[in-house]
């Protein structure tokens, strides 16, 4: 049906609002530049008399490196729109302003790659590659219009000799826009795109380069959609344009791969349908580019060392460990082989900050975010675990830098993980009393807790576990948007509730918080956190939550009835073995400012850890009678008999008398039959979680 001229308006206010209101512009993920980095002529004599693989060997160790043109560093916003199913669906995604170059701004080298090379440095930088649709609307965006520039056809096409000549022809005519477009504006029509397709997988040969788009200022192309090379293959026209992953679909935070593999998403980015490998495949070499060290841990060793773990890599032959005093400023690299290894040499009860890169024959990656330790003497009761992974712009990864200070504050060593060690099993939290989990801003699109990290969680708070969780959208990811199995940990073991997605259903308006009247954060008064202005970052939308199942409420937003911000809660968890606690804030504690406020909540947090008080109790453990186990003792199958009506939505998990749970299953029948054949012999537990309570079970298995 034909849509109306008011409804037609409708749609481009609505794209309007949401473009206007995306967001700060998105930079980059590389590090510095060096000024003592080669630049672009520089690079060209260099890689001149290079083969082909040391020629990107060298490029790519330049890029990851950070020796790019500053005015790269900020990303290009592009909108596009489709309509879908019975709506118009918006997306922005953020571009490079121009062609992928190495060198500064003075002197850069716009550098033809292979789609093997590009597809690693788009790796690297949490980027993608655009597809034909996307090199299409970039061209549209762009202010830049450039007049393609072609050179006879011939084998020196391929050579960097004829790359130089080309990139002083592109420069030449970039020139003549400079003053009414100055660099970092976007720059279309000087180079054919890389781009993904279907192609790459669907050609007769595999391994192809797909190339498209070499728009002339009218709008044409010269170069259609075409997969004729191998994917070694790059002569003087082809360039590299890097896309943010993320990406924003009506203002929610997705990837540009999960929109292009989406069934219902993907014209978004696409023209060709859903684009199922939207990437090119591995290349033939055993060896690839070094990852970022993601999963590892700083632990104390001694009073004047830590022990530093790494997930092992075959790909990778060395690491690079920076220290730093204050989490900013770093030295030069210690190098070590092993993946597992001590760190000597530091100050007794001092924090030392580390970050790590590692390194093969490609060159070194980028390095990984900031952990930290104190060494110390005496075992380390706290953990601190940064699971604030996700890739924005206000994201620096040292936000263990506020979290360690003011715990050490109040002479409390400790050592930190990344939130992938722990489930790695590269350290284990219920060996420390008080873990202190970091979520900042990470949502649905990077999970808050997985389903491995809720294993994790539960187990440590059975076992008697302390806990301090903090993060804006923890209550969005798990309840709003979650599975059963995630609103149940988010209820039961966070003990809280989802109730809006900002205080009073408005964002970026309050920045203020307060203690409820209640005994564990008394005296705190009206604090203030992050708008932006104040060393981290924006919390615009910090969820609005309530306790619930003996979570209370321990803040709210300050002037906004029943808006809470925080839960806390000492008492038994639903599989508990011993007296457990939590303090679940969903204002990042690294964002609360200033630091003396700071600094007094983690001591209010850290004196309820300590107290001893009474047990304030959670689910109300109910009568045996509620529910009937037969047989018992039992050899392979046992029945579970709701003899009331609370068999609704209930959970039934078994655990070894480690606290560890084995078995878990959501029932809405009045009996149900478990299987547990494939059980050793041996003494269980059996909690079963209902709408009237819990009850808790020891069952022998024959």
């Amino acid at each position: 049906m034909k849509k109306t001229d008011f409804q037609f308006n409708i749609y481009i206010i609505l794209f309007l609002f949401l473009y206007c209101n995306i967001g700060k512009a998105q930079n980059l993920n590389v590090p510095a530049r060096n000024t003592t980095d080669q630049n672009g002529s520089q690079i060209i004599s260099s890689i001149s008399n290079l083969s082909l693989e040391n020629r990107e060997s060298y490029i790519l160790a330049e890029v990851l490196k950070g020796n790019i043109p500053d005015f790269y560093r900020n990303m290009v916003s592009v909108t596009d729109s489709a309509y879908i199913i019975s709506a118009y669906k918006h997306i922005t995604y953020y571009v490079i302003p121009d062609y992928l170059a190495v060198g500064c701004d003075t002197n850069y080298f716009i550098c033809p790659m292979t789609p093997i090379l590009g597809q690693m440095i788009a790796d690297s930088l949490d980027c993608i590659l655009p597809t034909r649709k996307m090199v299409d609307r970039i061209w549209n965006a762009s202010r830049v219009k450039m007049q393609p520039q072609t050179i006879p056809p011939g084998p020196q096409m391929i050579t960097v000799p004829v790359f130089s000549q080309h990139d002083s022809i592109v420069k030449v005519q970039r020139q003549n826009f400079i003053t009414a477009n100055p660099l970092g504006e976007l720059v279309s029509g000087n180079k054919k795109d890389v781009v993904i397709s279907n192609l790459i997988y669907t050609t007769p040969y595999p391994k192809r380069v797909v190339i498209y788009g070499w728009h002339y200022p009218s709008g044409t192309n010269i170069q259609p959609l075409y997969a004729g090379h191998i994917n070694t293959y790059a002569d003087y026209s082809h360039g590299i344009r890097l896309i943010q992953n993320e990406v924003y679909v009506d203002g929610d935070t997705m990837l540009a791969t999960d929109v292009l593999t989406s069934l219902y998403l993907n014209s978004l980015l696409s023209d060709e349908g859903v684009i199922s490998m939207p990437y090119y495949p591995d290349t033939a070499s055993s060896v690839s580019i070094p990852a970022v060290p993601k999963s590892f841990c700083v632990l104390n060793q001694s009073d004047t060392s830590v022990r530093i773990i790494i997930s092992s890599d075959n790909n990778i032959d060395n690491y690079n460990v920076y220290i730093s005093s204050d989490g900013i400023n770093f030295g030069n690299a210690q190098t070590f082989a092993s993946n597992d290894f001590e760190y000597t040499g530091l100050l007794e009860n001092e924090i030392t900050y580390f970050k790590i890169s590692s390194s093969n024959s490609l060159g070194n990656s980028v390095p990984s975010e900031v952990l930290a330790a104190v060494p110390s003497a005496a075992p380390h009761n706290v953990i601190i675990v940064n699971g604030f992974d996700r890739a924005l712009t206000s994201n620096t990864f040292d936000y263990i830098r506020q979290h360690g200070e003011a715990i050490m504050n109040y002479n409390y060593p400790f050592s930190s993980a990344t939130n992938d060690a722990v489930t790695e099993g590269l350290i284990y939290l219920n060996h420390y009393a008080i873990a202190d989990y970091i979520l900042g801003e990470e949502s649905t699109i990077d999970e808050t807790f997985s389903t491995t990290e809720q294993s994790v969680i539960e187990s440590y708070l059975n076992n008697g576990g302390y806990l301090l969780v903090s993060g804006s959208e923890i209550g969005w990811d798990l309840e709003y948007y979650g599975t059963p199995n995630d609103k149940f940990f988010y209820n039961n073991y966070l003990k809280a509730e989802y109730v809006f997605d900002a205080p009073n259903n408005q964002s970026s308006t309050f920045y203020e918080f307060q203690e409820t009247n209640n005994p564990v954060f008394s005296g705190l008064g009206n604090t203030t956190f992050d708008d932006g202005t104040n060393g981290t970052y924006d919390v615009n939308y910090p969820d609005v939550i309530q306790g619930i199942n003996g979570g209370l409420n321990g803040l709210q937003y300050s002037n906004l009835s029943n808006n809470f911000a925080g839960v806390y809660f000492k008492g038994l968890f639903p599989a508990a073995i011993d007296t457990g606690k939590l303090v679940n804030l969903a204002i990042p504690f690294e964002t609360v400012y200033p630091e003396s406020k700071r600094f007094i909540l983690m001591q209010q947090i850290l004196d309820f850890f300590a107290d001893t008080s009474t047990v304030i109790l959670p689910l109300e453990l109910v009568e045996f009678n509620t529910i009937k186990i037969y047989p018992n003792p039992v050899l392979d199958k046992l029945t579970i008999d709701f003899v009331r009506n609370s068999y609704k939505n209930a959970q039934v998990k078994i655990l070894d008398m480690s606290g560890r749970a084995i078995y878990s299953q959501f029932t809405d029948q009045q009996k149900t039959l478990i299987n547990i054949s494939n059980l050793d012999a041996g003494v269980y537990l059996m909690n079963v979680i209902h709408q009237e309570g819990y009850n808790t079970f020891k069952i022998i298995k024959n």
